[in-house]
């Protein structure tokens, strides 16, 4: 199998990078001479993510907060007015609610959470497809979680928007891989139960274990597309 292992030079776009996985990854690709686009919902956090990502190589910061339905356009926007073409697209950014059950959440919560769990990323993907149609083997990488596969739905009902969100963002990787198929690689990661803000202080995992996996994932042969991945390992939806 023949692994991606230069980076030097590819545009990439990370949503969520102000922290946890996002940040990580960004850390990886700037190391190693890629360009990047990170996005924070808080100002203050971006501002000093970008310090030290700075440091490390070309990274631009970019306020977004994906609960706003205006975010996504907005994003597109700044990256095609920086770059006329873009090689990564790595939907990382989330938001998760720890509710024991369905009436513990109440009616408000799904609809809220399907905007910055998935709608944001299908319309990220739908405006940027032609950027990434010029990209050299371009790939998006949906960031989803092992709470989100249907085994996991059949045999745990806590948290039930988050798994179904991600258990969503499962269909939208399947459907626009075949949309795209030939044209741009498109694949979901579950990075692990890490210790991030959505992972809690609790989790096996650090973040640095998400960032790795995220590397391996966009270091797999341009020809995977269409499938779930722990790091560079297939698992099941």
């Amino acid at each position: 199998m023949a692994l991606m292992t230069d980076f030097k030079g590819k545009k990439i776009l990370i949503t969520g990078a102000s922290r946890g996985i996002g940040f990580e990854s960004a850390k990886l690709f700037l190391a190693a001479g890629a360009h990047v686009i990170g996005t924070g919902r808080d100002q203050e956090r971006l501002d000093h993510a970008s310090a030290e990502l700075s440091t490390i190589g070309d990274f631009h910061p970019l306020i977004a907060d994906f609960d706003d339905p205006a975010a996504p356009a907005l994003v597109a926007q700044a990256v095609e007015a920086r770059w006329d073409s873009l090689d990564f697209l790595l939907n990382n950014a989330a938001v998760q609610t720890y509710k024991s059950d369905w009436e513990d959440e109440g009616l408000d919560l799904l609809q809220s959470q399907l905007r910055c769990n998935l709608f944001a990323q299908h319309e990220l993907i739908f405006r940027l497809q032609h950027l990434l149609r010029k990209g050299s083997e371009p790939r998006i990488v949906n960031v989803s979680s092992g709470a989100g596969t249907l085994e996991s739905l059949k045999t745990s009902s806590d948290m039930p928007t988050y798994r179904l969100t991600k258990y969503a963002l499962g269909g939208l990787t399947l459907l626009w891989a075949e949309t795209l198929r030939g044209r741009v690689a498109v694949n979901a990661l579950d990075p692990g139960w890490l210790k991030t803000d959505l992972g809690g202080p609790h989790a096996p995992g650090e973040p640095a274990d998400g960032g790795q996996r995220m590397w391996e994932i966009c270091s797999l042969p341009w020809s995977e597309s269409g499938k779930f991945w722990y790091g560079n390992q297939e698992i099941d939806f």
